[in-house]
């Protein structure tokens, strides 16, 4: 019979059983006797415990990669829900922004209007003293000469072109241009 040490706080798992397995080997190989098998039975344990400890050292960065893994999972839930938060900060700020942006125009709008209701008006210009006569508005293919004829037969004006010039301040090589507004003197 084989009596095998066991120390269960160094075999977990798989690692326990390949130290019962090793065991079992070396126990077997002593069996077969001589003084070289029990050397051998020695080197297959320390072989078969090497291993062992390998496979306690892979199982334990394992599960230390479980936990970074664990740990990263974590951490980028809490990055996800992060940026939502700062995704409806940034949207809420632009709304807000907007608005604030909108009060500003309105404001600004308000002192435009305030300022041109506080303006005083351009002060009058002098008219000269009320005259007589009628307002003409020229029209395409209109002259001086025409409008003088045109006035003198309705109204029986006794008009000349040089009293129609002075009358409306124009130098004798003013052209005339649709929609300009001439006095027409009755007097």
């Amino acid at each position: 019979m084989i009596i095998l040490p066991v120390n269960f706080r160094d075999y977990r798992g798989r690692s326990f059983a390949l130290g019962i397995l090793g065991w079992a080997i070396a126990g077997s190989l002593f069996a077969q006797g001589g003084p070289g098998a029990a050397e051998d039975a020695e080197a297959e344990r320390r072989k078969i415990l090497k291993a062992a400890d390998q496979v306690d050292r892979m199982d334990s960065a394992v599960e230390e990669m479980k936990a970074r893994v664990a740990a990263l999972e974590k951490l980028l839930e809490d990055v996800k829900q992060e940026s939502n938060s700062l995704k409806e900060s940034l949207a809420s700020t632009a709304a807000k922004a907007e608005k604030e942006k909108q009060n500003l125009l309105e404001e600004v709008s308000k002192m435009l209007a305030e300022m041109k209701a506080k303006e005083k008006p351009a002060a009058p210009v002098a008219k000269p003293a009320q005259r007589e006569g009628y307002e003409h508005t020229v029209a395409k293919g209109d002259t001086l000469s025409s409008i003088v004829q045109a006035y003198n037969k309705e109204y029986g004006l006794k008009l000349t072109v040089e009293a129609l010039r002075k009358a409306n301040q124009l130098s004798k090589d003013a052209a005339l241009k649709v929609g300009q507004k001439l006095f027409i003197p009755s007097g």
